[in-house]
């Protein structure tokens, strides 16, 4: 009996969690640099995971993000309280890798032409995000998205 719900929750979890492989793309336009990571990302309802091929582990659980190199050692901790640009970009990446359109409403008018999406901000987060572009596989799964900043950095990630 202990197996079966074992199994059975291993299950549930991994139908409530979602995991994507990507390669990020930034430029930092201070800089005029750009830079490349593979990875992947993991998420379910209230946690989220970033691991890198280069061993760094980003994880966000509620409003706490912690970062730990790939030794285990813990590098960093943010409030994203007092970070709310990169709480919006958490929030932005996980809901455009679950194509959850409608928790963007309130911040973005959003234009669809067949597999592409045009995101332009509404509200104060125009001072942030200038527009965000995602483009579909012919399965309508994510291609890629561009999230280019106000600052004029830019991330594209794409799926893998």
């Amino acid at each position: 009996m202990k197996k079966t719900l074992f199994i059975l929750s291993l299950t549930i979890i991994s139908l409530c969690s979602q995991t994507v492989n990507f390669k990020e793309t930034k430029f930092v336009e201070a800089l005029e640099l750009y830079t490349y990571r593979d990875g992947n990302v993991s998420y379910d309802d209230v946690k989220t995971i970033v691991r890198y091929r280069d061993g760094k582990t980003i994880t966000k659980v509620d409003n706490n993000l912690t970062v730990h190199g790939d030794d285990n050692e813990l590098l960093t901790t943010i409030n994203l309280n007092e970070k709310p640009e990169v709480a919006l970009y958490f929030r932005l990446t996980k809901a455009l890798f679950s194509k959850n359109f409608e928790s963007l409403k309130e911040n973005f008018k959003i234009e669809k032409r067949d597999k592409k999406y045009q995101f332009e901000p509404t509200d104060d987060t125009k001072e942030v995000v200038s527009n965000i572009e995602l483009s579909l596989k012919a399965d309508e799964s994510v291609d890629f998205f561009i999230i280019n900043f106000t600052n004029r950095d830019t991330i594209k990630i794409e799926a893998k």
